[in-house]
């Protein structure tokens, strides 16, 4: 299930985990990224930068990190280009949605936030990211994935099928 919003992804609440839109070497400098990374304290980055060094995420991977001073239980850091500014691809975002299934069902994870994926650094076509979302994220039923974004355009591409508030 899918529910969109528009706003802050730091500032959710009722959620255990929230995304983060990652390179694969952890520097947390642009985007979301810098928006968590501002919110939750540089010790997600030194983490995430730490975690990535032993683990060496390749795109389409994920990795975990704690939530720093956040309310939430961790990130869940989707690796959508191996380095900053990278470059990204549809196949890419797929493949992260995928493994973010994956990962919340072996985990037990029932709710979890993200923000839109390759749309901002990665240039990728918003219509086409959110079609890959609906596609990968909706028939899924044990997991309410709730998208965020401060882009109104991209949360309003949810909108039409009536999953959005």
């Amino acid at each position: 299930m899918i529910k969109a919003v528009r706003g802050d992804i730091t500032k959710l609440q009722d959620v255990s985990y929230i995304c983060n839109a990652a390179n694969g070497i952890g520097p947390m400098g642009g985007g979301v990224a810098a928006a968590i990374r501002k919110a939750g304290g540089r010790e997600i980055e030194e983490e995430a930068i730490h975690v990535c060094q032993e683990q060496n995420p390749q795109p389409g991977d994920l990795y975990v990190t704690r939530a720093g001073t956040l309310p939430f239980q961790g990130i869940i850091h989707l690796v959508t280009m191996k380095e900053p500014a990278g470059e990204t691809s549809y196949d890419i975002v797929q493949t992260c949605l995928n493994n973010l299934v994956a990962y919340c069902q072996k985990h037990g994870i029932d709710k979890v936030a993200l923000p839109a994926l390759g749309t901002g650094v990665g240039n990728l076509d918003k219509t086409k990211v959110a079609a890959i979302f609906k596609e990968v994220l909706q028939p899924v039923k044990d997991i309410e994935f709730i998208v965020v974004d401060i882009d109104e355009a991209f949360i309003s591409l949810f909108a039409e099928d009536g999953n959005n508030s």
